[in-house]
């Protein structure tokens, strides 16, 4: 049920609205209301799905669009892409659809597997889709064939099309559900990445510079310089999203936001300004970087990102530096802020390329912070108190650790972070005999980051020979073993 998307998010769109209506004379002062964006929606054919369209503007007006994420209203029209492709391959109208429909429709999404053979969702994934789907049906009900009984409860005056039954939702109160077999999926909590993960991405990432292109609409604009130039601005971006991924623990949707106005002051400083999300109202949190990740932004800032944006200013993809957004993480053909699917889609890519078969995704170099985070304060914490240990920690001290932990997380509860310390205490026990080595193992993954920078050099110069070339790769490889302390037994 996959092949081409059928919604698009149109962004900042000017409605007409009645800012006063006069009973008196008749008369209506108009005005006009932008709202953040607007729902184009397609059946597969590629023709106007009217009835999925209008009732996406219709629940805008309650619930939420972002332009960022597509928010509460772009979950909607994602997961109504899997009704419309049903109803449009049965060649049936979603008026006439049936409870058998239904069954038939979460039969096929409980079945379609992935390139891995696994399932392509789990069980709570399509109660989510089919209570969507659910919404919109009463929602054409309503709004359209008021005198059909398409979809309801049936009782001992109506039996409807949908047949839908009364259950207890989360708060115990009753609410109106299809009564599917599927049982809620048990979630298997993300773990933090693996450093050796990690590494393999760096890895993978830094061998990939070579294998890098833009597209020929692109070619026949730019000089070969400026090609090259255009691949470098499109790798380290790439090497951005990692290197902040695992420096600093933000959220996916946090990193194409990252202001540049804002960080100017705060990386002389080595720090670093992320905009938090999940939260009500804005909110920024400052987060600490070593000198090595304020290098890298700088470089990355003032060479790689100002060269593009002089690059699509001099070839008319942009009229001047007044239409580049304030942001870190641009898009390398229109300046503007990314949307959070193509830094997913970059990071996926390079999973792939890398070879990684189990669960990978960039919230797990959050948990990686955030359980590396705790572990720090706990060997603060301990250095400080002698007397204490994992066995006679109290509370409070938990407490304490947590609620300065969270400055740098942006979690608004500190409570929330607590099953990171099971995974803290966990690792430090398999790795007790680096309590007195910290500094140092800070320092030499510094030294192994810096091989893995040079190799990605090397993989993309033309100017040694392949004997030479593989004999400096053998060097690279085993000064970076050496920096590994994890991979050292202790004595």
């Amino acid at each position: 049920m996959k092949n081409k998307q059928l919604y698009s998010l149109i962004p900042y769109v000017e409605f007409p609205a009645v800012e006063r209506f006069d009973n008196f004379t008749g008369e209506v002062i108009s005005t006009k209301e932008i709202r953040e964006g607007y729902y184009s929606f397609r059946w597969p054919d590629g023709s106007t799905c009217m009835p999925v369209e209008m009732f996406l503007l219709d629940i805008s007006n309650e619930k939420k669009i972002s332009v960022s994420d597509g928010g509460t209203v772009g979950g909607y029209a994602r997961n109504l892409t899997h009704l419309v492709r049903y109803c449009f391959k049965n060649k049936i109208q979603f008026w006439d659809l049936q409870t058998s429909n239904i069954d038939d429709l979460i039969s096929e999404l409980s079945t379609e597997v992935n390139e891995f053979n696994e399932r392509e969702r789990n069980n709570n994934t399509i109660k989510t889709i089919i209570s969507n789907a659910m919404t919109f049906l009463k929602w054409i009900q309503n709004q359209h064939f008021p005198e059909r009984n398409i979809i309801g409860v049936d009782s001992q005056y109506k039996r409807y099309q949908v047949k839908l039954t009364i259950s207890l939702n989360r708060y115990g109160k009753p609410c109106e559900v299809f009564p599917s077999k599927i049982p809620n999926a048990t979630t298997q909590p993300k773990k933090p990445i693996a450093d050796k993960i990690i590494k393999l991405l760096w890895e993978t990432l830094n061998q990939s510079k070579s294998s890098t292109g833009i597209n020929k609409r692109l070619m026949k604009h730019f000089s070969k310089q400026e090609q090259k130039d255009h691949i470098d601005y499109m790798f380290h971006r790439r090497r951005f999203q990692l290197t902040m991924l695992e420096a600093t623990g933000l959220r996916p949707q946090e990193l194409i936001s990252i202001s540049v106005k804002n960080n100017i002051k705060n990386l002389a400083d080595s720090k670093i300004e992320i905009s938090t999300l999940k939260r009500g109202a804005p909110h920024r949190r400052i987060v600490p970087i070593d000198q090595g990740t304020v290098i890298k932004i700088e470089i990355f800032l003032s060479i790689h990102r100002k060269k593009l944006i002089e690059r699509l200013i001099k070839h008319g993809f942009i009229s001047s530096e007044n239409e580049v957004d304030d942001v870190l993480f641009l898009h390398h053909e229109t300046g503007k802020k990314v949307k959070p699917d193509a830094a997913y889609q970059e990071f996926r890519r390079l999973c792939i390329k890398a070879g990684i078969k189990q669960k990978t995704c960039q919230s797990m170099f959050r948990h990686r912070f955030c359980t590396n985070m705790v572990k720090l304060h706990l060997l603060s914490f301990m250095d400080k108190n002698p007397a204490k240990s994992r066995f006679n920690f109290s509370d409070s001290d938990y407490r304490t650790i947590l609620t300065k932990v969270a400055t740098f997380t942006g979690h608004k509860d500190p409570t929330s972070l607590e099953f990171y310390i099971d995974w803290a205490w966990e690792e430090l026990d398999v790795f007790s005999y680096v309590y007195d080595v910290s500094h140092l193992q800070g320092k030499l993954k510094e030294i192994s980051r810096l091989v893995s920078d040079l190799k990605g050099e090397l993989y993309g110069t033309q100017s040694l020979s392949k004997t030479k070339l593989e004999l400096v790769d053998d060097v690279l490889k085993k000064i970076e073993n050496f920096s590994d302390l994890t991979s050292q037994k202790p004595s």
